[in-house]
């Protein structure tokens, strides 16, 4: 039961950590597009680097021990919900449709990579 409960502190320091970049990230990010007029265009893709790059983040400091790419995966997945539903409170409306549900499996497969990636790092 310990080792359990470990995995899901480790899980919950990653996802609330991967949610704070993320949110610091896209809040910064707003201001570039206010301040330069980027298009539509660009606000989708950037959107999609920084939740990777914030998981990636999120899985390297928090995550460690046994089974990387599934607490990764957990990790990324509860990220996912975690934004989706604090963006869903800043714009006062939730929405929820096909886009979402890959979103939450782009987020799981975001963590699972990135907790590989910090497991193979960690061993050098």
């Amino acid at each position: 039961m310990h080792g359990e409960g470990r995995a899901a502190t480790e899980i919950g320091k990653s996802i609330c950590v991967s949610a704070v970049i993320t949110l610091a990230a896209v809040l910064l990010f707003a201001l570039f597009v206010k301040v330069f007029s980027l298009g539509q265009s660009v606000i989708l893709p950037f959107n999609q680097v920084i939740k990777s790059v914030s998981v990636f983040a999120g899985c390297f400091l928090c995550i460690r021990g046994a089974r990387p790419v599934w607490k990764g995966m957990a990790s990324g997945a509860g990220t996912a919900v975690l934004t989706y539903f604090l963006f869903a409170a800043i714009a006062g409306e939730i929405s929820f449709g096909w886009g979402t549900v890959l979103d939450f499996a782009f987020g799981a497969a975001a963590g699972g990579i990135s907790g590989a990636i910090a497991a193979l790092v960690r061993k050098k």
